[in-house]
C-alpha cells in the first residue's frame, strides 16, 4: 500500500481537566511492567514524591492508598455525593502506562464506580484513562487498566465523581506502573548491515543503522534531510519473520522529534499489508526520552517500518533509537 496519511485530533477542554488524544494501542499485554513505582508509604511523604487527596476522612489519609496494607483500616477515604481526587505528586516526571485500584477489603460499596485518570500538565490535568460502571466489586478485589500513555508527567491523580452507593469512597490501594525492562531483537548494528537482517531508511539511508546501534551519544541518530521528512521511513529486516509486539522510539533532539507516525509491517518489502499501530499526536518529549508502545500484533513479519508523518520543527525528523520488542 502507499504512504499512510494520519488523522489529527485535537484536545476538548473539560473544566480543569483536558481530554488527551487516544492513541491506537495494543490489547496483548505481551510488554514487561515495572514494579509499583510509588513506595510504601507510612505518611504522605514518600521517597520519590508524596500523596494528597481533595479531602480525607479522619484515619483514612490519602496516604493509606499507597502503604501496601489492604486491612479495612489502612484504606484512603472520602466523603461521598461530590468528584474526589487522589493524588501521588513525583520529584521527577514518570510515563505511567498501567494503574490498579483495589476496593475496601470491608464496604464494597464504598469502590469507586465512574472515574478519570489524569496526568498534571501546569496548573490542568490531562485524562488518560476513563471508566464507568465499575461495579460487582468484591472486597478487596484488585481490578488493573492498561493506558496509551507515551508522556511523562509530574503527578497522576484519580478523579473520582461516584462510588457504588455508600457514605464514602474508599481505595485500599492504587499502584502506578511504567514499562519495565524489555528485550530488544535487533542485535547492535556498526554497519548497514548487522549479524541478523539490516537497516534502511528513505532519506540518508547510509546512517539508518545509527538508530539501531544501541547507542544514545549524541552523534549516534539517523536523521532525514531538509526537503524530506514528512512521509520519511526508517525500517529494519530480520533474517526471519518475527512476531514483534511493541517498540519504541528514543529522541535525538527536541526540534527534531517525531509527531505524527504509524508502524507497518511487511514480509516482502513492497506490500505493507497492515497497520500495525497509529500515533497521531505525540508531543512533550523529554531529552533522551525512549517512548515505549506496545502493540496487538500476532503476525511475524520480516519487515518493520515506521513511516514519519510530522515532526516538531519545520526542517528535519531524527531518531536516536528504534527497537523492536517480541
Amino acid at each position: 500500500m502507499g504512504l499512510l496519511k494520519l488523522k489529527k485530533t485535537g484536545a476538548v477542554l473539560l473544566g480543569a481537566l483536558l481530554m488527551g488524544t487516544v492513541y491506537q494501542g495494543g490489547t496483548a499485554h505481551a510488554l514487561n511492567y515495572s514494579n509499583d513505582v510509588v513506595p510504601v508509604l507510612s505518611s504522605n511523604t514518600g521517597t520519590n514524591g508524596t500523596a494528597s487527596a481533595s479531602a480525607e476522612e479522619v484515619g483514612h489519609e490519602a496516604w493509606k492508598a499507597f502503604d501496601d496494607n489492604s486491612t479495612p483500616e489502612s484504606t484512603w477515604k472520602a466523603p461521598a455525593g461530590s468528584s474526589s481526587q487522589l493524588i501521588y505528586q513525583f520529584n521527577t516526571k514518570k510515563v505511567i502506562t498501567q494503574y490498579t485500584v483495589q476496593a475496601d477489603t470491608y464496604d464494597t460499596s464504598e469502590a469507586p464506580k465512574k472515574w478519570q485518570l489524569a496526568g498534571k500538565i501546569g496548573k490542568n490535568w490531562l485524562v488518560l484513562d476513563e471508566q464507568s460502571n465499575q461495579t460487582q466489586w468484591q472486597p478487596g478485589q484488585t481490578k488493573s487498566y492498561t493506558i496509551s500513555n507515551d508522556t511523562a508527567y509530574t503527578a497522576y491523580a484519580l478523579f473520582i465523581s461516584s462510588n457504588n452507593g455508600g457514605s464514602s469512597v474508599a481505595v485500599s490501594e492504587l499502584e502506578l506502573y511504567e514499562f519495565g525492562d524489555n528485550a530488544n531483537l535487533v542485535p547492535a548494528a556498526n554497519s548497514m548491515v548487522s549479524v541478523e537482517g539490516g537497516a534502511y531508511a528513505s532519506v540518508n539511508e547510509d546512517t539508518a543503522w545509527k538508530a539501531f546501534d544501541h547507542n544514545t551519544g549524541s552523534d549516534s541518530y539517523w536523521e532525514s534531510d531538509n526537503d524530506n521528512f514528512i512521509d520519511a521511513t526508517l525500517q529494519y529486516t530480520f533474517d526471519a519473520p518475527q512476531v514483534v509486539k511493541g517498540y519504541s522510539l528514543t529522541l535525538a533532539n527536541k526540534s527534531t522529534a517525531p509527531v505524527f507516525w504509524t508502524l507497518v509491517g511487511s514480509n516482502d518489502g513492497e506490500q505493507w499489508e497492515e497497520v500495525l499501530h497509529d500515533v497521531k499526536s505525540s508531543y512533550r518529549w523529554e531529552v533522551g526520552q525512549k517512548k515505549v508502545y506496545e502493540i496487538d500484533n500476532t503476525k511475524a513479519y520480516k519487515t518493520y517500518k515506521v513511516i514519519f508523518d510530522r515532526n516538531s520543527g519545520p526542517s528535519t525528523v531524527a531518531v536516536s533509537e528504534f527497537e523492536l520488542f517480541q
